[in-house]
């Protein structure tokens, strides 16, 4: 057997090839780690910023500098284009003698306590009862969060034909019933109006999001409970509210924060009337700036001010309220 060209070369010539020993590599020194540590930080920081960074330059362009401008504003007299001046505090001590002021806030209260509650109590009630469904569940979910689809105009619209005195269906059924029509967006039934609008648009998303949450829930502990003889309001009473509690924060603090913003549903089905009895601080806000007067944007952005300081101080109490008074329990 002849041996490889190569090895013949190297016996040709009587010579074997020269084989370099490699050097160990050198342990780097402390202050060499330190600064390999320190480069290795610098790039997995510089690369985690690289994804956040674009959110954190919206977060300040788009959140931060508005709040900030509307901090400047409040304290102007004037308007956007025609000049300010600087009034310091006096926006804030004028909007207690602003009566659409007032009214504005006071509606929005209103707005609130009468449509949230009613909502998160039956969306929980339907998450619940859509979570028993087993046949045609994806349908009835379906209708259910259909109105969550609608777009505030949209719905605000609808809500124009059904509360019509003449062909609205409200009335319609009425005298069906044979009992007397109403003029639904009066001073005295506009706002509960507006309230019953919002529950109707709010219900199937809210449903969904208790649904969620309900499907997730340990089953074992609600068979424990059935077989210690526990009936479905004890099992509702101190299984599911006390295990759906963050969720429940979540909701309430949510469409609290959504629910003191109304403005799109207002505008279009009642524009804040009749008189002031459907105007809330959002609908205010607007009149300020884009109203017949060009010098009522400092009151505007005093105003703004007030309905953020109100919703902050409304959720901080919501989460001590709703986790027992300890906030970071």
């Amino acid at each position: 057997m002849s041996a490889p060209s190569g090895a013949a070369s190297y016996h040709g010539l009587g010579q074997a090839p020269a084989l370099t020993a490699r050097r160990p590599r050198a342990e780097p020194s402390a202050t060499e780690r330190r600064r390999l540590k320190r480069a290795a930080r610098v790039r997995r920081e510089l690369t985690a910023w690289g994804f956040i960074g674009p959110q954190y330059a919206f977060f300040l362009v788009f959140l931060v500098l508005p709040v900030l401008g509307v901090l400047y504003w409040s304290l102007q007299h004037g308007g956007i284009i025609g000049g300010s001046d600087f009034v310091g505090l006096a926006n804030y001590l004028d909007l207690p003698d602003q009566v659409d002021a007032t009214t504005a806030i006071s509606n929005t209260f209103i707005f609130a306590v009468l449509s949230i509650p009613p909502t998160l109590v039956l969306a929980l009630g339907a998450g619940l009862l859509l979570a028993r469904i087993r046949r045609g569940a994806s349908t009835y979910r379906f209708l259910l969060y259909f109105p969550a689809l609608v777009p505030g105009v949209v719905a605000g619209l609808i809500w124009v034909f059904l509360t019509s005195v003449d062909f609205g269906l409200f009335n319609t059924v009425l005298r069906m019933l044979g009992l007397p029509t109403q003029t639904w967006l009066g001073a005295g039934l506009a706002l509960p109006i507006l309230a019953l609008l919002d529950v109707w648009r709010n219900l199937g998303y809210w449903a969904i999001f208790f649904l969620a949450a309900v499907v997730g829930l340990p089953g074992e502990l609600y068979q424990a409970a059935t077989l210690d003889g526990a009936n479905s309001w004890q099992r509702f009473r101190h299984l599911t509210i006390p295990l759906l509690k963050r969720v429940i924060l979540f909701a309430v603090v949510v469409a609290t924060i959504y629910g003191l913003q109304i403005f799109d549903t207002a505008y279009i089905l009642t524009r804040g009337g009749p008189g002031t009895a459907t105007t809330t601080v959002v609908f205010q806000v607007q009149a300020y700036v884009f109203g017949a007067s060009t010098d009522t944007v400092g009151l505007a952005a005093a105003i703004s001010v007030v309905l953020f300081v109100a919703i902050l101080a409304l959720t901080g109490i919501q989460v001590a309220l709703l986790r027992g008074g300890r906030v970071g329990r």
